[in-house]
C-alpha cells in the first residue's frame, strides 16, 4: 500500500512539474449512414517534449455500432500516437502528422500502424482544435474462424473527420 501511495505521489509531482508542457482532450466521431450507425468517444493525454517539435500522448477509445439487423457491437481501443508538429501556417494554425496505433483491448484481435496527418487551429493561449482526416499504413485483423488478415491502408475519411478539443496547460 505504500508503494502505490508513493508512486501515485511521484506521478502527481511529475504532472505539476512538467504542466506546461501536458495537454489534455479528446475527440469524437460520428458515422451515420442508412444501415450502420457509428460512434467513438477518445478522451487522451499528451506531452510536449520540450524544444523540440515532437509529442507523445496516449487516447483511449470506446466505439459502439448499430447495424440494422443485429446487435450493437462495442470496442474499446488504446491509441499511442507519437506527433510531429510540421509548420505553422499562420499564428493560429500548424500541420501535425501523428504516428499512431491502434490495439484492440477487448479481444486483441486487431492492431495497426501508420501515419495520420491533421490540421490544428489554436483557440486560444491554452484551447486548441484539431482535424484528422486520413490514414496511411498497416493493418493485422483477426474474425472469428478466420485466417488473420494483413493490408496496407489508404483512407481519407474526409466524410467522417476526427474532431478533437484539447486545452494546453
Amino acid at each position: 500500500m505504500k508503494k502505490l501511495l508513493l508512486t501515485i505521489a511521484f506521478a502527481l509531482s511529475c504532472v505539476f512539474t512538467v504542466q506546461a508542457q501536458i495537454w489534455l482532450g479528446g475527440s469524437v466521431n460520428a458515422n451515420i449512414n442508412k444501415d450502420i450507425k457509428a460512434f467513438t468517444i477518445a478522451p487522451d493525454v499528451g506531452y510536449c517534449i520540450p524544444n523540440t517539435p515532437f509529442s507523445i500522448a496516449c487516447a483511449i477509445e470506446y466505439g459502439g455500432t448499430f447495424q440494422k439487423g443485429m446487435d450493437y457491437c462495442h470496442s474499446l481501443t488504446i491509441s499511442p500516437y507519437f506527433r510531429y508538429d510540421i509548420c505553422a501556417i499562420s499564428e493560429r494554425f500548424s500541420l501535425f502528422v501523428d504516428l499512431a496505433s491502434d490495439i484492440d483491448a477487448l479481444e486483441f484481435n486487431f492492431f495497426d500502424i501508420g501515419l495520420s496527418p491533421g490540421v490544428s487551429f489554436n483557440l486560444t493561449e491554452h484551447w486548441s482544435a484539431e482535424f484528422s482526416f486520413a490514414f496511411l499504413g498497416f493493418e493485422w485483423e483477426k474474425l472469428p474462424d478466420e485466417i488473420p488478415e494483413q493490408r496496407f491502408v489508404l483512407d481519407f475519411a474526409t466524410a467522417a473527420p476526427s474532431f478533437g478539443i484539447y486545452y494546453n496547460f
